[in-house]
């Protein structure tokens, strides 16, 4: 049996918003605010609420990975990567003066002379090695009213060479009596 309002001559909706307003009144009147529903805290950890999400995320990664090493066989069919980077090879070896490295990263082959594999150092001979290295002094002063433009012209160079040699942080900001590398001149 449903329970019927009382008839006061209004239809229902008037009835309902008539009520809600003598509520907000009421509650002003006692200087209540109105109550607000809560936010409910969620207990579970955020991996069991999103398991299925990083199993899907986790499928498709490992999908990607088989499809791109497929197609990285597709493409490359000449062998595999580990006997080609170690210089063995799977066919009888070549006959020639010199044997032939492969690596995968250089690509047909870096020719090898013979004996190189070996570790005698005495038959191949010593070799002297050659170092230099050449201080580059400061050659010229910067006056007053000089510019880099003004510079560059001067000596036959161009303004981002004076720049990269003298590690110059602003271009615009020069200070009379400040010592510059002049690069050598351009070729004409």
């Amino acid at each position: 049996m449903a329970m019927q309002a009382r008839s006061t001559g209004e239809p229902e909706l008037q009835q309902a918003q008539r009520r809600r307003r003598e509520q907000r009144e009421a509650d002003r009147a006692t200087g209540s605010s109105p109550r607000r529903a809560r936010r409910r805290r969620q207990s579970t950890p955020w991996l069991q609420r999103n398991a299925l999400s990083v199993v899907a995320v986790s499928v498709l990664i490992a999908f990607l990975g088989l499809g791109f090493g497929l197609l990285q066989m597709l493409n490359h069919p000449e062998g595999s990567g580990a006997l080609s980077a170690t210089g063995q090879s799977d066919g009888p070896a070549s006959a020639g003066t010199a044997s032939v490295l492969q690596a995968a990263a250089v690509g047909a082959g870096v020719p090898v002379p013979p004996g190189a594999g070996s570790g005698d150092l005495s038959a191949q001979g010593r070799r002297a090695i050659h170092t230099s290295a050449k201080v580059i002094e400061p050659n010229y002063t910067v006056a007053a009213g000089d510019t880099l433009v003004k510079i560059a012209d001067r000596f036959n160079t161009t303004v981002d060479r004076i720049v990269a040699f003298n590690n110059l942080s602003d271009p615009r900001v020069l200070r009379i009596g400040t010592k510059l590398v002049i690069p050598a001149p351009l070729a004409s």
